[in-house]
């Protein structure tokens, strides 16, 4: 935990705007993620779904995101990606663990599966500055409070 606790003071170091890549290495600065949050949120606000994401930069067998929601999430389930959550704004409930309902394939992402819901999942109450970390092959749904926002930084790992 100490060392992923050293990474994610890191990943938001106070620096310029925008990434910087520095050979192997990517800082995405904390003023960064902050400006691109509120703009993430905005458009979360208006979308249908209420969430909006953009990959930051993918590194193959691991890559950066960041995503906001305005609404609770669809139920997902990934086969070979672990994820790890650092909320950067808001607080929310992930359920976690029991059994996907109604499962099907999301269109053209080999592997991941979405449904109507989970049965039997265990909730989890996260608040900015927790990190979360999820192990593939686990049902997981991002549950928000109507009205409330979230923004969080995402690393996802393939295993």
């Amino acid at each position: 935990m100490k060392i992923l606790t050293m990474t994610t003071a890191a990943l938001f170091m106070a620096l310029p705007l925008g990434a910087q890549e520095f050979g192997p290495a990517t800082v995405d600065p904390a003023g960064a993620l902050a400006s691109r949050g509120k703009e993430f949120l905005a458009k979360a606000r208006t979308a249908e779904n209420g969430v909006y994401s953009e990959t930051l930069k993918d590194y193959g067998n691991h890559k950066t995101m960041l995503a906001a929601r305005a609404k609770t999430g669809t139920p997902e389930y990934h086969e070979e990606w672990s994820d790890f959550f650092v909320v950067l704004e808001g607080e929310f409930t992930m359920v976690v663990g029991g059994k996907l309902k109604d499962q099907h394939p999301i269109d053209g992402k080999p592997g991941e599966l979405s449904g109507s819901g989970i049965e039997g999942g265990t909730k989890i109450a996260l608040k900015k500055g927790d990190v979360f970390h999820l192990l593939p092959k686990t049902p997981h749904q991002a549950v928000l409070t109507p009205g409330k926002t979230l923004l969080y930084y995402v690393i996802k790992v393939k295993e």
